[in-house]
């Protein structure tokens, strides 16, 4: 019984796609081929990683110059410690514009992940710059929900309510106020601070009002008796 091919398919001859067949020749396209030319891919981005940030590359490889049977591997290892570098620093300066933003727990999860990721990617891939720089992504995209969500459920243990502005204990990442407690306290402080600031220019207006107010009784004054005399004269 002809297969589907045959009958479906002019000229098709199946004896041409088995391995029993003389015919047969197998598809040069490997996955060996695929994987070197991944690796090629790979080396491009050592190289460029390393001629981009050259200091850091050459303090990670040893070397400022690969050369040799080694070479890649040398650019490979440099690559990996500009990776190494990014993932600390990045996922910092991302939390800390987060935070300044407003949400310090945010921030501070973005931060932490970035960089933990970073090192797990970097075990997971035998240092892989790569590796280190998905894991680093993938840390600081986890990290930030995952401290809010911490933070929410101690939150709600020791008492903290979004909508009370007295709740939670006085709690404090450096500058930033993290409970609603904390941020009133915060605000109440400001509030002060800016009051003082503005007291001597109220005092500088009320007295300008008073002089004003002692002018005209002064003038009222003298109204007044020039009035009376003027009055009681028998002229």
């Amino acid at each position: 019984m002809a297969s589907y091919q045959q009958q479906y398919i002019p000229g098709f001859d199946v004896n041409q796609y088995t391995r029993q067949s003389p015919g047969y020749a197998p598809d040069p396209f490997t996955y060996q081929m695929l994987m070197g030319q991944m690796g090629k891919g790979g080396q491009v981005i050592d190289k460029g990683l390393f001629r981009l940030f050259p200091q850091t590359a050459a303090r990670a490889a040893g070397t400022a110059v690969p050369a040799g049977p080694n070479a890649a591997a040398a650019f490979t290892k440099g690559a990996a410690g500009v990776a190494r570098l990014g993932s600390r620093r990045i996922p910092v300066l991302a939390g800390g514009i987060q935070a300044l933003s407003g949400d310090p727990i945010g921030g501070a999860g973005t931060a932490g992940g970035g960089i933990a990721g970073g090192v797990i990617g970097g075990i997971l891939t035998a240092g892989n710059p790569l590796g280190i720089a998905a894991g680093s992504m993938i840390g600081s995209s986890i990290g930030s929900p995952l401290a809010k969500g911490v933070a929410n459920t101690v939150g709600g243990v020791v008492g903290i309510n979004p909508n009370d502005p007295l709740s939670g204990p006085d709690w404090n990442i450096g500058p930033f106020a993290v409970t609603p407690y904390a941020k009133t306290k915060k605000r109440t402080r400001r509030g002060i601070e800016l009051a003082r600031m503005q007291m001597p220019l109220y005092d500088e207006i009320e007295n300008k009002a008073n002089e004003r107010l002692m002018q005209r009784d002064m003038l009222q004054q003298r109204a007044q008796l020039v009035s009376n005399i003027l009055t009681s004269s028998p002229y």
